[in-house]
Order: structure tokens, then sequence, then C-alpha cells
């Protein structure tokens, strides 16, 4: 089986924030940012993007050109905590922010 060719594209995006959501459908007071693209909203994952949750969240509400590339795994589980239990879908990893 070949290696799959990674999914990086660069686009217009709007960095937008929405409440954590538990496995039992109940949103919580703790906020997660994503970007939204065209129609879809991605989870940012900070543990493989290379720009940092406080940079994005200058850019909170407002549009920007993004490089980033899309995967499909666990949201939750980063190197430093592989043992916890994680959302699974789609989800962003942010190589870089385009300046104006």
């Amino acid at each position: 089986m070949l290696p799959q060719e990674p999914n990086i594209i660069t686009a217009g995006c709007q960095v937008v924030e929405k409440a954590f959501v538990n496995k039992g459908g109940k949103p919580s007071d703790f906020k997660e940012l994503f970007l939204r693209c065209s129609i879809q909203d991605y989870y940012i994952k900070f543990c493989e993007s290379k720009v940092s949750l406080k940079k994005m969240k200058k850019y909170l509400d407002k549009g920007l050109t993004v490089t980033y590339e899309v995967k499909e795994g666990k949201w939750d589980i980063c190197k430093d905590n592989p043992e916890m239990h994680s959302r699974i879908g789609t989800y962003a990893v942010v190589i870089k922010i385009k300046k104006k």
C-alpha cells in the first residue's frame, strides 16, 4: 500500500471559538479554537501545529490566509499524553499564517 499524500491547503479561513462538548453531548465553559474554511470547521490540533494557540487567538473571529494540513485521527492525544481518551475525526494542523 502506498503512503497517502498530505492534504496541505492554503486558503482564506476564519478562527472561531466553540464550547467543548463532552461525550454526553453537553457543552462546557471550556472553549476550543476551530478553523472555519468554506463550509467546514476543523478542530485545530495545536500539539502538531507550527503556530501556537496564543498566536491563533489573535485572529479570533477574523479572516486570515492560512496553510494547513487536514488529517483524520485522535484530536486530544499528543506525545505527552498518549493514554487519554480522545475524540476522533477530521482536524487541522496549522503550518503557517500568511502575512498581509
